[in-house]
Parts: structure tokens; sequence; C-alpha cells
């Protein structure tokens, strides 16, 4: 980023500052990978929370387990959590095969040698 300075006889003085290029804008499948595999991974966690309440509801329905936290209304059916533990569940996986194309599928390199290679590539 480097101001140039001009000198107008209308205006006193122009200011431009010419940014570096950024990032270009690609099309490419898979593009948000990593925010997918990271969304998908607590996601899991919400799935396992929603299975949870479930199976509690279920045992206090069969009188195995203790009151359960909604009494009463949509929340109280253990159906519900089941089935909202499912649905997560499934919305894990399609985010778990979108952050997948964005992988190459040949890749023999472990993690290391990828990054040494990157440094690399910036230094040269």
């Amino acid at each position: 980023m480097k101001p140039e300075l001009y000198w107008n006889q209308e205006h006193p003085m122009i200011v431009r500052i010419r940014f570096g290029r950024g990032r270009l804008v690609t099309n490419r499948k898979g593009k948000n990978g990593r925010a997918a595999r990271l969304l998908a991974s607590l996601l899991t966690l919400v799935a396992i929370s929603f299975a949870i309440f479930g199976f509690w509801r279920l045992g206090q329905d069969l009188d195995i387990l203790g009151d359960f936290v909604f009494p009463t209304g949509l929340l109280s059916h253990w159906q519900v959590w089941i089935a909202a533990a499912a649905a997560t569940q499934y919305a894990v996986w399609r985010l778990m095969r979108y952050s997948k194309l964005s992988e190459p599928e040949n890749s023999e390199a472990t993690p290391e040698e990828s990054a040494t290679a990157k440094a690399a590539a910036r230094a040269s």
C-alpha cells in the first residue's frame, strides 16, 4: 500500500492509495471445505445432545429415568428429539461430503511436508 500524491490546479491535493491484488474469486468446488468441516464437528455435538434428550425422555416414559426437563409441549416428546438428532446428523454427513470436495484425492504428502512446501514456495 503506497500512497501517490498528485498536485492539481483545481484540487489542492489528490491522494491515491493502491492496494495489492487480493485473492481471486473462484468457482472451484468445495472452496469452503474447512468451514464446512468445522461446522460438521460442532453439529455432531449438537446431534449427540439431541439424542441424549430423546433417550432421556424415552426413559422417563418407561419409568426408568427421572423427570424430563420439558414436562409439556412439543419438546416433551422423545420422537421430536430423536428426529432432530437424525436430521442434524444427516446435515453433518452432507457437510463432510462437501468438505471432501476441496481435498485432493491422491494426496500422499503429510501435513508437515505440505507446510514445508508452502513455506518454500513463499520464500522463492
